[in-house]
C-alpha cells in the first residue's frame, strides 16, 4: 500500500469497522463526529491504523484529523518522513 488511494480505502475500512458501519457510508471528506465518532473510537482506530500501516502517529495530530482523508494524509506524511530519515 503505497498510494494515497489505497491508504484512504484501508483507513475507511478501519474507521467503518470501529464505527460498526458500512465503508460505503463513510465519505472520505465527511466529518466523522457527525457519524458518532468519539475519543474512544479515535483511540481504537489509532492503534489499528498504526498496526496496519506500521507507523507511529502523533496523538495530537491524529485527534486533529476529522475525516478519513485527513487521517490518510497524516499516515502518508508519516510514511514519507520515515523513509526520508537516514
Amino acid at each position: 500500500m503505497s498510494d494515497s488511494g489505497s491508504t484512504e480505502e484501508k483507513v475507511t475500512e478501519i474507521v467503518a469497522d470501529v464505527l460498526g458501519a458500512d465503508p460505503a457510508e463513510i465519505p472520505a471528506d465527511a466529518a466523522l463526529a457527525g457519524m458518532g465518532w468519539n475519543s474512544m473510537n479515535s483511540m481504537e482506530a489509532l492503534l489499528l491504523l498504526e498496526e496496519e500501516f506500521t507507523v507511529d502517529l502523533d496523538l495530537r495530530s491524529f485527534h486533529a484529523a476529522y475525516t478519513v482523508a485527513e487521517m490518510a494524509a497524516l499516515i502518508e506524511k508519516n510514511r514519507v518522513g520515515r523513509t526520508a530519515r537516514p
